[in-house]
């Protein structure tokens, strides 16, 4: 990862770079990432989306599980997708690569986009928990079913993939404090919400433009050099 910036009292850092590879994050710090990785829509059929689900869950996976704590949370924003021959099924997919790997998935939720011109197959995202594998948690009464308009909260970005209220709701549900990791950051949605809840935050941008629209909203600056 490359450049970096953080907020004037150093709780809320943005990196730019590849997210498979999180060195400046120390093993075990990260008490709960969540994240919406980019859609899947380049391709066809069950193979494409398999290597999408593969490269996830191993190419990424292996660094999520090394910052995570021991009984921090995993939670995913995944969208569905029909090829036009199917629905894929991305959370099972996702969910079966990831199980591989040593994750356990602890509880499902989604959230329909409205105000859509998509068919009803591309505007579902799962909520996915997972924790590393033997490290249950009991269920709660808490909702994780919306039907919500797809955000577009900053005129410089294309979206916000996640709803400031879906982001609240799964920051409350896991109740370890610490710091928490978006490794596919965007416009920085996640961030947001982590700041109002006196959270630290960490994110990771790959796209240079969308890495400097998240610092704008976040009014992030560069670290001085000493």
């Amino acid at each position: 990862m490359t450049d970096c910036y953080e907020s004037r009292d150093g709780r809320l850092r943005l990196f730019r770079g590849d997210s498979r590879r999180l060195d400046p994050i120390a093993t075990g710090s990260v008490a709960v990432i969540v994240t919406s990785p980019p859609y899947w829509i380049h391709g066809r059929g069950r193979s494409s989306a398999e290597r999408y689900a593969r490269d996830l869950a191993v190419g990424f996976g292996r660094e999520w599980r090394r910052v995570l704590a021991p009984d921090g949370d995993l939670w995913l924003v995944i969208g569905d997708r029909h090829d036009g021959a199917e629905w894929l099924g991305m959370d099972a997919l996702l969910t079966r690569w990831l199980r591989r790997s040593g994750w356990r998935l602890q509880s499902k939720g989604f959230w329909a986009q409205t105000r859509s011109r998509e068919r009803w197959d591309n505007r579902v995202n799962y909520l996915l928990r997972f924790r590393r594998e033997g490290r249950a948690v009991r269920p709660r009464a808490t909702t994780l079913c919306w039907m919500l308009p797809l955000p577009r909260s900053h005129p410089d970005s294309l979206w916000d993939a996640i709803p400031e209220p879906v982001v609240r709701t799964l920051l409350e549900v896991s109740k370890r404090r610490g710091p928490v990791l978006d490794p596919f950051a965007g416009a920085g949605t996640v961030g947001r919400v982590a700041a109002r809840q006196g959270r630290e935050w960490i994110g990771v941008e790959r796209d240079p433009r969308m890495a400097q629209v998240a610092a704008r909203r976040l009014r992030l600056r560069r670290p001085r050099r000493s």
